[in-house]
Order: C-alpha cells, then structure tokens, then sequence
C-alpha cells in the first residue's frame, strides 16, 4: 500500500498547490463512527480497519492574498482483500466523474471549465461501475454533514528550531481533526482547534515554501453488495508557509 498512499499524498498536495496558485435515502450508520486507522504520511484521507473502499468529499479553503477560496474535491480509494488498490470501473460524484491514477486512486481535480470544483452544497451521490470484486452501486451521502473549521490563525513562518503552535478559532461537528504541517502530521479528537509540534517532531521538514492545514472530518460505514465501504466529508483549511 507504501505506492498507493504516496500517491494519494501527491495528489492531496497538488489540490493544494492549485489553491495556492488562483489569484484571484435518509441514511443512517450501521456501526458507532469508526475510528480511523493507517493514515499515509502527510494524507488528509485516512482508512479505516477492514475497508473494501473509502469515498471522500471534500470542502477546500485557502486565503490567497485576502481571498478566500473554496473548492470542492473528491477522493475514492477500492481493495479487495488485500491493501493494494483495484480499478472498479468509472466512479463519480453528483455525476461528475473521477480520474483514476497509475494506481488505481481515483481523484476529482478543479480544471478551468470547473475551477471552484464540485458543489456538495446540496447533494452528495456516489456511483461505481463496479469490477475486480466490487459490484456496481449508487450511494446517497448527503445525510453525512460536513464538519466546520475556521481559518487558520497562526504565523505564516515555522521556525523548526522553536516548535509550532497550528490554530484556528473553532472547529465543530468533527470525529477527529488532523494537523499538518508539510507532511508532518497528528490526529486529534473532533473539537480541538489547536496542536503544538515540537522542534524534533519538524526537525525532517525541508526548508522553504510549505503549507499548513487543519482537517476535520467525518467517517460513517455502510454495507453494499457485501463490501464494506465508508463515506467521508472533510474541510480542508489550509495556509501557505515558510518554514525556517
């Protein structure tokens, strides 16, 4: 899986560099919310144990030059029975279709006819052609609410040798929330607005141009065709850096 979450990695981090360079069916869980496991280094998309398939929506804000900008992405990840990705055929949310990558990660980038991305302000519906295991299916996700978080309020330099301190004024409606410096990073419970890394935990960060963020999300789990499948929603808060 060492190829498939580093791959997901890159992709989380060129949705981050597009932001930073615009200018301008009721449903119910069938099992308490998980908790996450196997996050890949410096990934906003965690994977829960015994997941034959996880599918994220994401909520992406960065302020660029006293701009806020908001898009809306989108992640989808199958296994079947091992840790290794497998293609299930054209997958897409609110009818918009997915990009799978050498790996088999399927992701949804901004291009320039969609440069604010997808809308989940009203819907959420996911369909798999299905293969290698999966079955085709249609998932209504809307029910599962995105979590808030408000900007970022700390210093846009890391100094490493000081340690950093990675805020915001609130953060609600969360399971967990995930900091990340570069691709440093901690999980945390749902509410906390603020974590602290050390000096040695920054200590491996290169220096130079960087971006922090703050993640919080939900997870929620539902059995389909016999597969174990979760459903995500995240808000991704972001701010460009210098780390020193």
């Amino acid at each position: 899986m060492k190829n498939s979450k580093t791959t997901l990695f890159v992709l989380l981090c060129s949705l981050s560099m597009l932001v930073s360079s615009c200018k301008k069916e009721d449903l119910i869980p069938e099992e308490p919310t998980p908790a996450p496991v196997n996050t890949p280094t410096g990934s906003t998309t965690p994977v829960p144990t015994g997941a034959d398939g996880v599918m994220w929506a994401i909520r992406s804000t960065s302020s660029v030059q006293g701009f806020t900008i908001d898009i809306g992405t989108a992640v989808g990840i199958f296994m079947n029975g091992t840790t290794d990705l497998v293609n299930v055929g054209t997958v897409s949310v609110n009818s918009n279709n997915l990009t799978a990558s050498s790996n088999n990660a399927y992701t949804f980038t901004p291009s320039q006819t969609m440069p604010t991305g997808l809308d989940f302000s009203s819907s959420t519906n996911w369909s798999v052609a299905g293969g290698n295991g999966h079955a085709a299916f249609t998932y209504d996700a809307s029910s599962l609410v995105f979590p808030s978080g408000s900007a970022i309020t700390s210093s846009a330099t890391v100094t490493k040798a000081n340690g950093y301190t990675l805020t915001c004024s609130s953060v609600s409606g969360a399971d967990s929330t995930l900091f990340l410096i570069g691709n440093v990073s901690k999980t945390v419970s749902g509410s906390s607005n603020s974590c602290t890394f050390s000096s040695s935990e920054l200590s491996g960060l290169s220096a130079g141009s960087s971006v922090v963020m703050i993640v919080p999300y939900k997870l929620m789990q539902a059995t389909i065709n016999g597969k174990n499948y979760y459903f995500g929603k995240e808000r991704v808060n972001q701010l460009a850096v210098t780390i020193e």
